[in-house]
């Protein structure tokens, strides 16, 4: 004959899995898709990533060849400066000298040019001194159209370079824009990743809890009741939080995949060492433990503590989120 701590265990479990039921027959057709529809979108947005880390890298080239460009433009425009300084003080000093030639020759001096050609001895010579005027007056004025075409030329140049200064530096602001554009839009898919990628690890811990929970049998059931009865006494609300953990241990990479192996992995659960967990087993857990296991097993989840790992008792400090008497992170 059964004892009444039997008949209990296999009431709740007959239960639970009536409940088991109604939960997996649609919880598990959607966890498998939730998470695959996740991985293919992080994948997305990793590609993405990708692709805009390219294009910064070539902005990046772009923009060095681009800066590079525009100060040995800035150079040559301080050449150009210079060259067009020293071409108008050409032009400047020859038009001065040519003045004082003229002004020498026609308005006074020793020797003027009424004088020169008065001077002359004979129709010969009057001729070469009027040659010679003539040669001294095309001579100057040739000098100063090339003077003149020369200063012209540099200012060309001047002009053309700063119009190629202008067109670089429009070049680099565009540059710029694109970068600066590109850098928030790859922040804002990183992010999204991010988010994903939580997403993601949430939805693989939720599929394995509901795995585990889907092979939890009454031992496994008890053995939870029992944990959450021994780290959380009788507060419920503590105790739906430490399964909380359990289950989202069951689910991390760092941590084993079942609930058994979670409570009696070496060095996690005082209850497991000192023995009061295997005093409380035998006994049996109090009814509220059975309840905060069921609840656990079939998908409730203390929200405040949905995404820590671990747990000690409040009183000694630790910082973290308090719930019943443990602080949790």
């Amino acid at each position: 004959m059964l004892t009444k701590r039997y008949h209990r265990i296999l009431k709740e479990t007959i239960g639970l899995l009536c409940a088991f039921a109604l939960l997996f027959s649609d919880s598990t057709v959607c966890a498998a898709p939730a998470s695959s529809e996740l991985e293919n979108k992080a994948s997305e947005l990793q590609d993405d990533i990708d692709t805009m880390n390219d294009k910064l890298d070539t902005l990046s080239t772009k923009l060095e060849n681009t800066s590079a460009k525009l100060k040995k433009k800035a150079d040559e425009i301080e050449t150009a400066k210079l060259d067009l300084a020293a071409a108008k003080l050409n032009e400047t000093n020859h038009y001065e000298a040519m003045k004082e030639r003229i002004k020498f020759m026609y308005e006074g001096g020793n020797l003027s040019l009424l004088q020169i050609l008065l001077s002359s001895e004979s129709m010969a010579d009057f001729l070469n001194n009027a040659e010679y005027v003539t040669l001294i007056s095309d001579y100057d004025r040739n000098m100063l159209a090339e003077l003149q075409t020369a200063r012209e030329n540099v200012e060309k140049k001047q002009d053309k370079l700063k119009k190629e200064q202008n067109e670089l530096s429009k070049l680099e602001k565009n540059l710029n824009k694109q970068q600066d554009e590109l850098t928030s839009r790859l922040t804002e898919t990183s992010g999204q990743l991010e988010d994903y990628t939580s997403q993601l690890e949430e939805a693989k811990a939720a599929e394995a809890a509901v795995e585990a929970a889907k092979n939890a049998d009454a031992d496994t059931i008890a053995l939870l009741a029992g944990i959450l009865e021994c780290e959380a006494g009788i507060s419920y609300e503590g105790m739906i939080a430490v399964g909380t953990v359990i289950m989202n241990r069951v689910g991390s990479a760092k941590f084993p995949n079942t609930i058994e192996e979670v409570i009696y992995q070496s060095g996690q659960f005082s209850p497991v060492r000192s023995g009061k967990l295997d005093e409380v087993l035998q006994r049996g857990p109090m009814d509220s433990a059975y309840k905060a296991a069921k609840a656990v097993l079939g998908g409730e989840r203390n929200s405040k503590v949905r995404k820590c790992l671990f747990f000690w008792a409040s009183y000694t400090g630790h910082k973290g989120i308090i719930v019943g008497d443990n602080v949790f992170w």
